[in-house]
């Protein structure tokens, strides 16, 4: 244990530790009730949009929507957007850590290259088991949203998770029939951001559909 432990926080091993470290404090605070599966969640669009703010050659605009769009393909190939990010993290980071621990300790000749040459292996590798193991739980995550966005969450009331102004999204929960359901949310205006508990009333959606609109809810 003592061996695995010095492995483990050696400068060849310690980016991957620590990765490994945020994926526990994760899991931890979500059996605690602290925080919600989706709530370190990154929204992965793949139909991203390419909004440019200059004038450019026509060949220049194919040539970034081309890679957008090449992007978009891998993020989605590998589950990205499927499931909670850091739910796919965890499938990520285990095999990763193992990999790095088993390549340092059995075939690094002690060469500071070494470990530097084996991070796109590793990453590669990882995603690749990363997407086998996660593929299962797609379908779940799938019927779990499609639940959620069946409900017509227009009119309720919402408390605050995170903060949220009209230009950063924030984190509500909403009540629904003994379940409490995780939205994002913004406001209409910066002018009247919304704090961490806040209560507030859901009025509509932004346009791009994205988030849910917001305002304060006035309590009397």
């Amino acid at each position: 244990m003592e061996a695995l432990w010095q492995a483990a926080f050696s400068p060849e091993n310690v980016v991957y530790t620590i990765l490994l470290g945020v994926v526990l404090l994760y899991w931890l605070s979500v059996f605690l009730g602290a925080i919600d599966l989706g709530a370190l969640d990154l929204d992965f669009d793949v139909d991203a949009e390419v909004d440019l703010d200059v004038d450019a050659e026509l060949d220049v605009d194919s040539e970034v929507g081309t890679s957008a769009g090449w992007m978009a393909g891998a993020l989605h190939f590998f589950n990205f957007g499927k499931l909670p990010f850091m739910v796919l993290l965890s499938f990520v980071v285990v095999p990763a850590w193992i990999a790095s621990i088993g390549l340092n300790e059995y075939f690094n000749p002690g060469a500071w290259w070494f470990p530097v040459a084996m991070i796109i292996p590793i990453l590669f590798v990882s995603l690749i088991i990363g997407k086998l193991l996660s593929t299962p739980f797609v379908p779940l995550f799938a019927k779990m949203n499609t639940a959620a966005e069946s409900v017509d969450y227009i009119g309720r009331l919402c408390k605050l998770r995170m903060g949220a102004s009209a230009s950063k999204f924030g984190q509500a929960e909403v009540a629904i029939d003994g379940d409490v359901l995780l939205i994002e949310v913004k406001t209409e205006s910066d002018d009247v951001p919304l704090a961490r508990g806040d209560t507030a009333r859901i009025i509509g959606k932004t346009k791009d559909q994205r988030y849910f609109l917001v305002q304060r809810e006035m309590m009397i």
